[in-house]
């Protein structure tokens, strides 16, 4: 069951943000439940019988229905509604902030101002604009913005309110029209009566005379009643002594006179006058550089050499010092800087003197051989870079010969390292001797990273001028990723040695190269050096063969198609490969066993001068460990594998 309930008093609402009404319904809809519907329909029927007569038995019934939760719950919602819709409603007198949103009130108006410090005027006046701002009475002053005026112009006032403030009466050097408005001596703020076309408003002590005003401006005074009559003009003003300013010859004067005429030309917004414009254009980023000598016997005693350059886009100059090193003297980058270099340069007493013209230095005073006054400093110039000589020639037609000089060469000085001091490493001790603030020395980490898990692994012997040291059996490994090396030995039994370590990994120098070891230096057959003990490398262990071979590069005895190489060089003397293999199997196996041994083969080799190395003799023979049988080598398998090659 839903009730529909007329609301009465209620206007539209008006939207403050969109300022359009909104229409809200008529009546509101009102849902009850079934117990609230049941005792609604038995008090209708008790009230349309005509038994009900007396009011108390109505007041009871309605207590009865008020006391009920949901009855209350109604009201309650529904008082709510009626004050949410009250707060909404549109107000029968608009406020001013929404009459006068966006409306604004502009006047023509200027203002005299007085000029004390100038011989060429007294006052001058200024024109502005004028906003009156209706909605909240507000206003806001900008002047007109003139070009070159050399005057900061704009905002004068910002946009606030302003208290009216009583004219006194008096004229800025012209007539001003009296107000048509009665004074008010009474505190308020300006409004809108207070700005007509003819009146003067006193704001913050300038006096703006309203002369004119928009379209939009003068139909709101209409609809006020008001009338603002015609617009005025700006009064000019024209000073006797400015004719006679203007006669002034400036050309003529004093050069005191025509720099105070730049002076204002630049303070009014001028530029300076560019009489050198045309040679900056032709001569831009062209350098004459010259080599001179300051021969200084009141200071150092002693020859100094600079760099002058002349530019020629503005006749500057520019005297640079040489930096050397170790000369144990302060670096100067300039003894001039670029600037003009007079002839005879005039000092002043006090800065800020006007001088005279002076005579400054020109390409043509500049030849090599002369000499040019520094400020006092006597330099000779004696030489100059290839293109001033090619700029003299075509321009002045002088041949720019430089001049050579008698100056025994620098001696040089060598600073011999000290040795190692044996605290720390010697890479440590560099730093000290190279840097007065040695810092960490710098660890490939690279190499360190990627070779940590290398290391190369030989038997060695001791080469020893006592027989009982030869015996001895030691184990070289060297670590790849810092060039270190550890020494083992491995002691024989009821040989009176104990097994361990023989040298502790360190880094140990190669006293034939001064450098300390590295990877290339082990090989088998290598003798190493340390501490004043020999080793012969004889054997490797299979990590370390493997890892020659697959860095050949560096080990080149390794390389098995060095070998080969130098193996099919021999055959350049025979008419074809094939008599070479003929001859070169024939010296292998003179006795034509079918099989030859290792000895054979190196045999062989030497027949035709080749010697091999012992690194080179391994690579070889295990290049052909495929092929070897109890018996040897065959020489069938060997002829298809040279064949092959």
């Amino acid at each position: 069951m839903s009730v529909f309930k007329p609301s009465y008093h209620k206007d539209p609402v008006f939207n403050f943000v969109t300022k359009t009404c909104i229409e809200k319904p008529k009546f509101t809809n009102i849902k009850f439940n079934k117990e609230t519907k049941d005792e609604l329909s038995s008090l209708k029927e008790t009230l349309l019988k005509p038994s009900f007569k007396s009011s108390s038995s109505f007041a009871e019934s309605f207590n009865k229905m008020a006391k009920s939760s949901n009855l209350n719950d109604i009201n309650r919602r529904n008082m709510e509604l009626r004050q949410s819709m009250t707060n909404e409603s549109y107000p029968r007198i608009l406020p001013q902030w929404i009459k006068y949103d966006k409306q604004v009130l502009k006047f023509n108006a200027y203002f005299q101002e007085h000029i004390n410090e100038s011989n060429v005027e007294n006052y001058r006046f200024r024109s502005c604009y004028i906003y009156f701002y209706l909605d909240d009475e507000t206003i806001h002053v900008v002047e007109i913005k003139t070009e070159n005026s050399g005057i900061p112009q704009g905002t004068i006032l910002q946009r606030q309110k302003i208290k009216n403030v009583p004219l006194q009466r008096g004229t800025y050097g012209i007539t001003m029209k009296p107000s048509i408005r009665n004074e008010d001596t009474s505190d308020r703020y300006l409004n809108y009566t207070d700005f007509q076309i003819g009146l003067e408003v006193n704001i913050y002590g300038k006096r703006f005379r309203i002369c004119d005003c928009d379209d939009f401006t003068r139909k709101y005074y209409l609809s006020k009643g008001i009338d603002l009559g015609q617009p005025e003009k700006i009064p000019e003003y024209v000073n006797p002594n400015t004719e006679m300013v203007s006669k002034i010859d400036m050309t003529e004067t004093l050069k005191n006179i025509s720099d105070f005429k730049e002076f204002c030309e630049v303070n009014l917004g001028g530029g300076h006058p560019n009489k050198g414009l045309k040679n900056f254009i032709a001569n831009d980023r062209k350098v004459l550089s010259f080599d001179i000598l300051w021969d200084d016997v009141e200071n150092d005693k002693e020859l100094k050499q600079y760099k002058m350059n002349y530019y020629l886009g503005d006749n500057m100059v520019e005297v640079r010092e040489i930096k050397e090193s170790n000369s144990g003297k302060d670096y100067c980058p300039n003894l001039l800087k670029k600037s003009f270099l007079p002839k005879k340069p005039h000092f002043t007493y006090c800065p800020g003197l006007s001088k005279p013209d002076e005579d400054i230095y020109r390409p043509k005073d500049l030849v090599l051989g002369n000499y040019v006054n520094v400020f006092n400093r006597p330099c000779f110039i004696y030489d100059c870079d290839e293109f001033t000589k090619k700029w003299y020639k075509e321009n002045l037609g002088i041949e720019m010969k430089p001049i050579r000089r008698n100056i025994d060469p620098p001696r040089k000085v060598v600073h011999n390292i000290p040795p190692n001091t044996g605290f720390g490493s010697e890479e440590d001790s560099l730093l000290t001797v190279f840097y007065l603030r040695p810092t960490l020395a710098v660890k490939r980490v690279n190499d360190i990273f990627k070779r940590d898990k290398h290391i190369l692994r030989f038997r060695a012997k001791l080469i020893s001028p006592v027989e009982t040291e030869h015996e001895r059996d030691f184990i070289i490994a060297f670590f790849v990723s810092d060039n270190t090396l550890q020494i083992y030995e491995e002691a024989s039994k009821n040989s009176g040695r104990t097994s361990g370590k023989f040298i502790e990994r360190t880094r140990i120098k190669n006293p034939s190269t001064d450098y300390y070891y590295s990877e290339k230096d082990f090989y088998v057959g290598a003798i190493i050096y340390t501490n004043n003990h020999i080793f012969k490398l004889n054997e490797f262990d299979e990590k370390t063969k493997q890892y020659m071979v697959d860095n050949c590069d560096v080990f080149r005895d390794s390389d098995i198609g060095k070998i080969i190489r130098r193996i099919q060089k021999e055959s350049v003397s025979f008419e074809s490969y094939s008599d070479f293999l003929v001859s070169f199997l024939s010296r292998l196996d003179p006795q034509n066993k079918g099989c030859v041994s290792e000895e054979d083969i190196l045999n062989g080799l030497k027949s035709f001068e080749l010697y091999l190395s012992k690194q080179e003799q391994v690579t070889l023979f295990d290049f052909l460990k495929a092929i070897k049988t109890e018996k040897g080598y065959s020489m069938e398998d060997l002829f298809e594998i040279i064949q092959q090659l």
